[in-house]
């Protein structure tokens, strides 16, 4: 059972009342108690409390008293004032004689209050009557402990709030950036009550100042809560939360919605599949832009609110699965983030060891695995709730929602950042491409798609489209892999490139501008990403992103190519001759294989006899395999 959960029981025990000894020994008082204990009972709140203060007004020290206006204003739901008579009970009472059950009471309060000290004294003390305790009490119990072993550790860095031009709000919340740093997005409460629905605004940062925040988009903001939305790496969909009735499956689902040049699009429900008749809130969409994973309350699942995460195959959605218990405890589990790395999971939890409330959790995932989470300290966390942990792409800087007191006594939210010293919560740090699209002839930008593949797995890590109106694009490079990324549009050569960046140690993005040239024959395009054992003919495995993206290429343009070998002016021309031909041909070989029509594909060897580079030093540029539009047959 919940030991606070008995509070009011405790004060209305008939033993407790029964007793023939007070604290103090004034008749006048003892009686000015029962009778205030008497207008309680007959739900005369307010003589009755106005009775016990007269009690104390004479007696300070009647820890009856304090216990029951206590008790009371803990039901009405005055915390403040209920904890302040607690507390008041504690100082004066005779601490050997003070009950079990009323030891867990105030451990737990003090401990919710942030007197973690005083939380472990009432703890101490319980343990000596060597009573049996649940799961929950366990729980509180080692929070108690942890929380007061870390309070003696100071935090280096301290939070600081974001300025009055993003935390304009009554509360703001949920905060999602995008991947260079320059867009926050947020969701903002105008009043402290739930008559006050969510809305999702915006705010930019121009030359490190962020702008006055405004809402986000006329097409996504309704009469209706909108908010907890995360961000693609590209700054181009948008996943987010609405509670609409008239638009939702369960109480509140998660919606997508697309931005288009300056525009985003009329929200769209992501379906059945991913949401439940419960309620799917709090998204956060992996920089592969396939991975979303959210916070349910949903059918299946460890505790009341679990972590979920849904893949996308085809654009569409799988079936979401549980993350298991590694992550998920039997309370609430919520707000994930992942970074862009796609290795560090943060979120939110009031079911672990911690310092109250709901503290950050992070967990690592190595091999494939996630790994047991832990506390993200007393730099993030305190007795209050944390929620909605982000992590810049480089690592450098944490933003997220902390609650607070302002001086009316109202607890708020307010957006803070964090600075975050070098690999000290991500190793694996993130840059970022930018770029445009173009026709190379006309200049105009271009709906190109583009997809990243790790060179040495052939995994495809990301795909996405540059902007039909703009031909803009981001994406996300993680450190510690090699990438082939490809661009391509119907009707013009693909681009390739190769980005290694296994020993980069800093983050630092870089602009790619592509061109691509329309088909025409004779024209012809290098494959970057082609490549053989040494003096052989006979594919790698870091080759084949780089063949399928040829064989998709062919099937939807239609065009008749020549596959074209070339070598360096090393060793001897026949040889030379010879390797470009069976290189060639193992090129057409895997396409033939790949379901290409025959009559769609030739194969021609070239030796040395086409260099593209005189300068020796760079002569390996001359061994290469090229394609070239021939002309129907």
């Amino acid at each position: 059972m919940r030991w606070f959960s008995m509070f009011l029981l405790l004060f209305l025990s008939a033993r407790l009342y029964a007793q023939e000894v007070y604290s103090v020994d004034n008749p006048r008082v003892q009686k000015w108690y029962e009778s205030a204990r008497q207008l309680i009972k007959e739900r005369e709140f307010d003589e009755g409390i106005s009775l016990y203060q007269k009690c104390l007004a004479k007696e300070p020290t009647f820890v009856e008293a304090h216990w029951a206006l206590a008790s009371v204003f803990k039901n009405f739901g005055d915390l403040e004032i209920s904890f302040y008579h607690l507390d008041q009970y504690y100082s004066v009472a005779d601490k050997p004689g003070i009950s079990a059950q009323k030891l867990m009471i105030l451990a737990e309060q003090y401990f919710k209050n942030g007197f973690y000290s005083k939380a472990k004294a009432c703890m101490d003390q319980f343990q000596l009557y060597q009573m049996p305790v649940d799961q929950d009490d366990s729980l509180l119990m080692a929070s108690i402990a942890y929380a007061y072993k870390h309070e003696k550790i100071k935090a280096v860095v301290m939070p600081k709030a974001l300025p009055s031009s993003v935390n304009r709000y009554y509360t703001q919340y949920f905060p999602t950036l995008t991947i260079d740093n320059t867009t926050l997005i947020f969701t903002k409460r105008a009043g402290g009550s739930r008559d006050f629905d969510e809305d999702l605004v915006v705010s930019y940062r121009v030359d490190g100042v962020w702008t006055l925040a405004t809402l986000l988009s006329k097409n996504i903001h309704s009469e209706f809560s909108e908010g907890a939305a995360s961000i693609s790496a590209d700054g181009r969909t948008l996943i987010f939360t609405m509670c609409d009735k008239g638009r939702t499956i369960g109480r509140c689902d998660l919606f997508i919605s697309r931005k288009y040049g300056e525009v985003w699009s009329n929200p769209e429900n992501l379906g059945e599949v991913v949401n439940s008749k419960n309620w799917e809130s709090q998204p956060s969409l992996g920089a592969d832009g396939n991975t979303l994973y959210f916070s349910s309350d949903r059918p299946g699942g460890v505790g009341k609110r679990d972590i979920w995460y849904t893949q996308r195959v085809d654009d569409t959605w799988t079936q979401p699965k549980n993350m298991g218990t590694i992550i998920n405890t039997v309370q609430d589990d919520v707000t994930p983030f992942i970074h862009t790395n796609g290795e560090n999971l943060i979120f939110a939890s009031n079911g672990r060891v911690g310092f109250g409330g709901y503290d950050l959790f992070m967990s690592e995932q190595k091999e494939g695995k996630w790994q047991v989470p832990s506390n993200l300290g007393n730099s993030v966390n305190n007795n209050l709730d944390q929620l909605s942990f982000i992590i810049s792409a480089d690592g450098s800087m944490a933003y997220f929602s902390q609650d607070f007191k302002k001086a009316d006594g109202k607890l708020r939210s307010e957006i803070v950042q964090l600075p975050i010293a070098n690999d000290s919560l991500v190793k694996n740090t993130s840059r970022y491409i930018f770029g445009r699209v173009r026709d190379a002839v006309s200049q105009e930008a271009l709906k190109a798609k583009i997809e990243l593949f790790d060179i040495f797995t052939n995994e495809l890590k990301y795909s996405t489209f540059s902007d039909s109106i703009s031909g803009e694009y981001f994406f996300a490079l993680n450190e510690g892999l090699s990438y082939g990324v490809y661009a391509g549009a119907k009707g013009y050569f693909f681009e390739d490139f190769r980005f290694d960046i296994q020993n980069s140690t800093s983050w630092q993005p870089d602009t790619l501008d592509i061109a691509l040239s329309p088909l025409e024959v004779g024209a012809s395009m290098i494959l970057e990403n082609i490549y053989f054992e040494l003096a052989s003919y006979e594919l790698t495995k870091n080759s084949q992103s780089e063949l399928e993206i040829v064989a998709e290429f062919l099937v939807e343009n239609r065009v008749n190519i020549q596959i074209e070998g070339h070598t360096d002016q090393t060793g001897e021309p026949a040889y030379n001759q010879t390797l470009s031909e069976q290189r060639a041909k193992a090129v057409y070989d895997f396409l033939i294989e790949s379901g290409i029509p025959s009559d769609q594909l030739t194969f021609k060897g070239l030796g040395s006899t086409r260099p593209v580079e005189s300068d020796p030093t760079l002569s390996d540029q001359n061994r290469r395999i090229e394609f070239r539009i021939r002309a129907e047959n």
